[in-house]
């Protein structure tokens, strides 16, 4: 809790392993060395959090070594797989040199395969709970709160983990299978739902930028149906912005603003697509980089998603963070 102005201000939790994965992932997309001072320290930090306890999450999964990561500075039994792989994707290159970080990493990559669920996604704390009857309990947002399913966020960015630093690809059935359930779960409108995240944009980033780096062609008409939408959803700045209430009523809602972490992911998605940049990317590579010197109410909004319609996360550091690893996969493209 802290006091502001004139109230105070409660935070749900703290987000500090996340924060530090994220930066740290980002500052070596952007070519900072592993050697750098920023880099071991926050290594060393990710590596006194990996959690070595059996936590609830192995009440479905009990053959698993535990070698996950918690959201929060004090988690210290209740891993996710999104911050298992946010932090897996820290310390990759430290893994090279280090046997300390190798056996973190070893446990953590394991662990992370042991909670795909049977239906071939990944969810974010439990294996296999996805009983759908609890949803139909009276509890405003049970759907959201009272089971754990796979969710196309949480999936493809597993699967960007796995084909970008673990070399993974769809030649391994267990891959296809997840590939094959962000398919099913596809949009009409060729977006994804993501529920971590503000919300088709977040969605529909992960799930391309998953599935194109374990090597699905950018020809497949999932992902040619998912860029198609993006771009029908660029601002006339040529940003990308999308309102809070779109996981409340479970469909894109327009902020009729573009925001930077939003635009970052849906560039992120068309670069990831795209053998080289078009005019549509940018044209969003432009406004990203204005963006990144506004500081209007827009530049507050949240993008992190709680519980839909009660509350949602903004992490002080997305504004940079996403938009630096966008530049840095923009970087690539032209000069490859």
């Amino acid at each position: 809790m802290c006091r502001t102005d004139n109230s105070y201000h409660m935070v749900n939790s703290t987000s500090t392993v996340w924060d530090t994965a994220l930066i740290s992932h980002a500052l070596q997309r952007a070519r900072v060395s592993t050697t750098h001072p920023a880099i071991m320290r926050a290594g060393t930090y990710l590596l006194n959090r990996q959690q070595t306890v059996m936590g609830d999450w192995s009440k479905h999964n009990d053959s698993a070594i535990a070698g996950g990561w918690g959201f929060s500075d004090s988690n210290t039994m209740n891993p996710d797989v999104d911050d298992s792989t946010a932090a897996l994707r820290a310390i990759h290159r430290l893994a090279a040199h280090d046997n300390r970080f190798q056996e973190a990493y070893d446990k953590g990559f394991h662990w992370v395969l042991s909670m795909q669920n049977d239906d071939g996604g990944w969810s974010a704390f439990e294996k296999n709970t996805n009983k759908a009857f609890l949803n139909w309990l009276p509890y405003d947002g049970a759907d959201a709160a009272l089971t754990d399913p796979s969710t196309a966020d949480l999936s493809g960015r597993a699967l960007e983990y796995l084909g970008s630093m673990a070399k993974l690809t769809i030649k391994h059935p267990f891959i296809q299978k997840a590939v094959n359930w962000l398919k099913e779960n596809q949009e009409e409108d060729g977006s994804w739902y993501g529920k971590w995240g503000i919300c088709y944009i977040y969605g529909t980033w992960a799930a391309v930028t998953g599935m194109k780096a374990v090597g699905v062609e950018a020809r497949d008409p999932a992902l040619v149906k998912a860029t198609k939408w993006l771009m029908t959803i660029q601002n006339s700045d040529g940003g990308w912005g999308e309102s809070c209430s779109s996981d409340k009523v479970k469909r894109y809602v327009h902020l009729h603003a573009s925001t930077p972490s939003q635009t970052a992911w849906a560039l992120d998605a068309l670069i990831a697509s795209s053998p080289a940049p078009t005019d549509t990317i940018n044209r969003g590579i432009e406004c990203l980089i204005a963006l990144l010197h506004k500081k209007d109410q827009y530049a507050k909004y949240p993008t992190g998603a709680g519980l839909p319609g009660q509350f949602y996360i903004r992490y002080h550091s997305y504004n940079s963070i996403w938009p630096l690893i966008t530049l840095s996969h923009y970087r690539e493209k032209i000069t490859c």
